[in-house]
């Protein structure tokens, strides 16, 4: 007997890559262990699985991997809709600041890391994300914040590598007055205890893992980045880490040398690295990138909230750089709307309507996404032998959703709302649109508390009976 059958779908399983990937209709998939065990046409699968422990008729929608998101901040969404005075924020360094900083990571509590965490990860499951790879920062919470992380985590059932910022950034001083050394231990201390927490407890039998989180080359001293260097090989965890967000100007005036070549010459960068945004690069970085096999976390919301420009992703993927997909925890938390971002921004920016096609921004948040995180053997695809990580998609869409149609319709068309079913581990954590591990209210109503608490921090005051729980 096996533990699931879903049959009766459009299975779409993208392996090894959404362009080539097979496509059965009607499909059928069976899960044993927290793994594919099979895919293939639904009428033999029935007929070889009938005594399924639990069977799932996927009739009229789509079964494909969950997606991937390589770059989040899951506390972030406690400043979702913060009513701050935005005529402070003038440029990206202004938002980084004030928003960033000041508003929101200096004055987050353990509290706050959980039940952001939990929000976040429990909209980004709902809506098809079934990995992520998110970055901690809260200098005041320290130590401990990463235990918060772990504790939702572990509650909504999501699959995460997760690391807290290393910086010698000291709250509330200017970076460009003072840095600390001593900061950035507390974060190598931070994220080493985790790790070997991990180790010793399984991590949700590897669910969890630890990937090093660094902030980045200009909050932290070439003799810290090489130190982020010696632990991510010692450890075997990689390394996550902001690229070229500010303008490279910054840099250029601190070392004489931009930020992938301040990496570089540190020994920070390898195929085991993360590097979120890198949007001001030269062809020369760009070249150091591609030389160390470093993935690139590309965040196109984040890049337009903040004025930073438009990172060069084209040019990246004609080097051969691998580009996946990444938010923030800004906006909505529904992959849909970063895919379908993905999809356009590139095409509109450089007039060419050629660029970045369907199958390839629907890769950005699958399979590259995977590979980017050492994970592609065993996510981003549905393929035999790989963990059970399936969504099952009720499309609302104006024409047949077709073998032929289905994989423009997530750039055209799909919405997060259109996910029914998710499957992680081969566990069903999300059933008929709704958590199976958590009261989704209970969830909500903490984080809105806990985003008021943090709001109060700032002097904005909001009224109890004015909060909508």
């Amino acid at each position: 007997m096996i533990d699931l059958l879903i049959k009766n779908a459009l299975v779409v399983t993208c392996h090894p890559d959404v362009l080539t990937g097979e496509i059965h209709s009607p499909g059928a998939i069976a899960v044993q262990e927290g793994r594919v065990l099979e895919i293939g046409p639904s009428a033999e699968l029935e007929t070889k699985y009938a005594a399924a422990e639990k069977v799932i008729d996927g009739t009229g929608r789509v079964a494909m991997p969950g997606f991937v998101i390589t770059h989040t901040h899951m506390p972030y969404v406690l400043g979702h809709n913060q009513p701050v005075d935005v005529s402070q924020l003038r440029s990206f360094w202004d938002m980084l600041q004030k928003m960033g900083w000041e508003w929101l990571e200096d004055i987050t509590t353990a509290d706050g890391i959980l039940a952001g965490t939990q929000y976040a990860s429990l909209k980004m499951l709902k809506s098809g994300t079934t990995t992520v790879c998110d970055l901690v920062e809260a200098p005041n919470a320290l130590p401990g914040p990463l235990d918060a992380s772990v504790r939702a985590i572990a509650e909504t059932g999501i699959r995460a590598q997760i690391g807290y910022e290393v910086t010698e950034r000291i709250p509330g001083v200017p970076i460009a007055e003072r840095l600390d050394p001593s900061y950035a231990e507390r974060g190598f201390e931070e994220n080493l205890r985790l790790i070997d927490s991990l180790h010793s407890s399984g991590g949700e039998n590897g669910r969890i893992q630890g990937r090093l989180g660094v902030h980045t080359a200009y909050t932290n001293s070439p003799a810290t980045l090489a130190r982020a260097r010696d632990i991510a090989d010692q450890c075997q965890c990689g390394i996550q880490i902001h690229v070229a967000e500010i303008p490279r100007a910054f840099l250029c005036e601190k070392y004489g040398k931009s930020a992938p070549e301040v990496l570089e010459e540190a020994g920070l960068l390898g195929p085991d690295v993360v590097a979120a945004h890198c949007i001001d690069l030269t062809d020369s970085d760009i070249d150091i990138l591609a030389r160390h096999g470093v993935h690139v976390a590309h965040t196109p919301m984040t890049n337009s909230l903040g004025g930073n420009g438009v990172a060069r992703v084209p040019d990246m993927m004609e080097k051969g750089i691998n580009v996946s997909l990444g938010h923030d925890c800004f906006f909505t938390l529904d992959t849909a709307e970063y895919i379908r971002y993905g999809y356009l921004v590139h095409k509109a920016h450089r007039a060419n309507p050629m660029l970045i096609p369907p199958f390839q921004a629907l890769d950005l948040a699958l399979g590259n996404a995977a590979t980017a995180l050492g994970l592609g053997e065993e996510i981003g695809s549905l393929h035999e032998g790989k963990r059970a990580d399936i969504l099952l998609i009720k499309p609302d869409a104006p024409s047949p959703v077709t073998p032929s149609t289905v994989v423009p319709y997530f750039t055209m068309t799909f919405r997060g709302c259109e996910v029914q079913t998710v499957v992680v581990d081969g566990e069903v954590v999300v059933e008929d649109g709704a958590s199976t591990r958590v009261d989704e209210s209970l969830v909500r109503k903490a984080c809105v508390e806990q985003a008021a608490a943090l709001w109060k921090r700032n002097g904005i005051e909001i009224r109890a009976e004015s909060i909508n729980l």
